[in-house]
């Protein structure tokens, strides 16, 4: 049986779109890279598998695209 995960509709349709305006525009693979503050990646990483949410870095593919998600515990 699947496992059924809630993640944050707003969030991932909003990246859904970043992904299909990539596939426009190139015809080549489409990567994009976030370096995000620990107050915008841990509710992120919380969406995912258990295991996923004690790394610093994860990606998720939505149509092709790639995303790569980077936590910056750098203070400044």
């Amino acid at each position: 049986m699947e496992k059924n995960y809630q993640v944050n509709p707003g969030t991932l349709e909003k990246l859904a779109i970043l992904s299909e305006s990539i596939q426009n525009l190139f015809e080549g693979k489409g990567t994009m890279i976030f370096e995000l503050k620990p107050r915008e990646y841990k509710p992120l990483i919380s969406h995912f598998r258990e295991i996923d949410r004690y790394h610093k870095q994860f990606s998720i593919v939505i149509s092709g695209t790639e995303f790569h998600f980077i936590l910056d515990e750098d203070e400044s």
